[in-house]
């Protein structure tokens, strides 16, 4: 990011880059990181209990937030029809500040830092949430994010002298292919380029079906068999995988639903999945991400509404 630029006064001034960068959201990581091939079970269960990004997702939520507020300040400096021009850029750093915030929701917490990172990013959103006065989505956060519930002891020292520091874009050359990074306005044109060719929902929706089916076939296989300790682990292990893939999905579909056509019919889908998650703050995860992107949507709406009110010269 080039927020201490003192030569960027207006959105005309960024200097954009031309080469387009892949564009993935943390949640589409999340979704990367299991293997693809071999035992699907044993790969649900390697993906349970692997260390997750949880810092890095979190850098990224904060480092988004701070490019919106940045396109937000330039715009007020800026012609209307540059401000209109760049409007599917601050749609994609909602889009990608929603995605990284749930991403950290989900991902389990593994060490104290996990926990200090995770309840700064609760605590962000639900104040900003508080200051909107938009009590559902207090609701849905604080189920979503367990406020007030923390697997570990934060010593108060600790907790106060924590920072969480924003992520900024790297050179395109030290950007690792296939895994989420972070882009700011400098960026536009890959951001651009990623709102507009979103991936189709329907597919997030039927492959959550399916990581749904896997998690119940497993959790009937727990209930019905007899199996030693080892075993029985492995399978709990498994189960917890595919639920926190399928939840992973139905997030991001619900967050890209109100951007496609036939958005309602594709949130309503991917809602009605999520009753089958069996951990209630999995499925306030998913309530959480249709909410967010209720709100992604009317901005996209506002968004286009203002550009066709701007005359062509």
């Amino acid at each position: 990011m080039q927020t201490d630029n003192p030569t960027t006064a207006s959105l005309d001034d960024i200097a954009l880059e031309l080469t387009l960068r892949p564009v993935i959201d943390d949640l589409d990581g999340l979704a990367r990181m299991p293997s693809r091939s071999g035992d699907r079970d044993a790969a649900y269960a390697a993906f349970a209990v692997g260390l997750f990004p949880v810092d890095e997702a979190a850098a990224r939520a904060v480092g988004f937030a701070e490019e919106i507020k940045r396109f937000l300040a330039l715009a007020e400096t800026s012609s209307r029809p540059q401000a209109v021009a760049f409007l599917d850029m601050l749609t994609a750093l909602t889009v990608l500040n929603a995605a990284s915030v749930i991403a950290v929701a989900i991902m389990p917490p593994r060490t104290g830092q996990d926990v200090l990172v995770r309840l700064s990013i609760a605590e962000s959103v639900d104040a900003a949430l508080r200051a909107s006065g938009d009590a559902a989505m207090v609701e849905a956060a604080a189920l979503a994010f367990e406020l007030g519930v923390a697997p570990f002891t934060i010593a108060a020292g600790q907790r106060a002298s924590f920072v969480l520091e924003a992520a900024k874009p790297q050179p395109i050359g030290q950007v690792q292919e296939g895994e989420p990074a972070m882009l700011g306005l400098e960026q536009g044109l890959s951001l651009t380029s990623f709102i507009r060719d979103l991936p189709p929902v329907g597919t997030l929706i039927e492959r959550a079906a399916l990581q749904l089916d896997d998690a119940e076939r497993i959790a009937h296989d727990i209930a019905d068999g007899d199996h030693a300790p080892e075993a029985l682990d492995r399978l709990e292990r498994a189960r917890q995988g595919a639920a926190l893939l399928a939840t992973a999905d139905l997030a991001r579909a619900c967050v890209y639903a109100d951007l496609v056509e036939g958005r309602a019919i594709a949130k309503d889908r991917a809602l009605a999945l999520a009753p089958r998650l069996t951990e209630p703050r999995l499925q306030s995860i998913v309530a959480f991400a249709a909410l967010a992107g209720g709100l992604i949507g009317e901005l996209n709406s506002s968004a286009r509404a203002l550009a066709g009110s701007v005359p062509i010269l």
